[in-house]
């Protein structure tokens, strides 16, 4: 697990207890640290926003079921650790994809590495024991509650194009894009995943609309939380959306990764990966009222 300087551990009030062997802790090389860190919450200040009922930190799938990056939730742009070291205890978390839980308890050992200040940031690293495939994020054992989604393609013909239907008509009466390129083009549903609650069916969905010009072309995401009272036929009503639109090979993508039920409260949220330029960020996205949803947290900035 990384070990944040001392001075950033203050920031954040998330202590990373480093146990020094003998007197080596002078003698940290720019190659790999000797020292076994431990991760101990001790009063913690939230800075960021973060939900604490999730616990003192979130793992994120590295694709292939086994490595994974142990994420932060106190760390910011600013704070961003730039050494990891050896974790001196595993860590045991529940594992979530988009549908639902994939595996309870599941053992996680961080492993050694270091960056340097020039390098591409990322997440201290780890393995789960075994490799569990199909996840992509985790959280500490029993802290939150699992989702799961229905994704539009794996639905009868009838049924996603009624979905995509819907999608489109809701997107099609949000406030006019501010790129006059996009203004009247047709949108297309790229990804749909339907959800439901003890109270709500919602809909997660990313409609896009591009301008075909071989020399520039561009593309518009909007990725749309909507959501109605379960077992109504009433219409989806728009509770979250944002909208980015930039050169088609490097636009703005929101991946969603899971939902969940967060705490005692079971406070529904949605995890997302913001993809841009050669990196991007974690989000939180929670629901604060009926028919509402705001980005609750953002994680630092990884990548190039």
């Amino acid at each position: 697990m990384s070990a944040l300087p001392a001075r950033i551990s203050a920031q954040l009030g998330l202590l990373l207890v480093v146990t020094s062997c003998g007197d080596r802790r002078e003698e940290v090389s720019d190659s790999v640290r000797s020292s076994p860190a431990q991760v101990t919450p001790v009063s913690p200040v939230n800075l960021t926003n973060w939900d604490m009922d999730a616990g003192p930190l979130m793992v994120l799938s590295l694709a292939d079921g086994e490595s994974l990056g142990i994420v932060l939730p106190q760390a910011t742009d600013s704070t961003f650790p730039a050494q990891e070291s050896t974790a001196q205890s595993d860590l045991t978390v529940d594992l979530f994809g988009r549908s639902g839980k994939i595996a309870s308890g599941v053992v996680v050992s961080p492993v050694t590495r270091t960056s340097g200040a020039d390098e591409c940031r990322s997440w201290p690293s780890g393995r789960t024991r075994p490799a569990r495939p199909g996840w992509r994020v985790g959280f500490p054992a029993g802290r939150v509650t699992a989702v799961s989604l229905d994704s539009i393609d794996g639905m009868r013909s009838a049924d996603s194009a009624a979905l995509a239907s819907a999608i489109v008509k809701t997107v099609s009466s949000l406030p006019s894009a501010s790129d006059a390129e996009f203004r009247g083009l047709p949108f297309r549903v790229r990804s749909a995943h339907n959800f439901r609650t003890d109270s709500i069916a919602g809909v997660v969905a990313d409609v896009v609309r591009s301008v075909n010009e071989e020399a520039n072309p561009r593309l518009e995401h909007l990725f749309v939380i909507s959501e109605r009272p379960v077992n109504s036929t009433a219409s989806y009503k728009v509770g979250f959306f944002s909208r980015t639109a930039g050169a088609e090979e490097n636009s703005e993508i929101t991946e969603l990764l899971a939902v969940v039920l967060i705490g005692p409260a079971r406070r529904p949220a949605i995890v997302v990966n913001v993809e841009y330029d050669e990196g991007g960020k974690l989000g939180l996205l929670q629901r604060t009222a009926p028919g509402q949803w705001r980005f609750r947290w953002r994680s630092a900035y990884t990548g190039c």
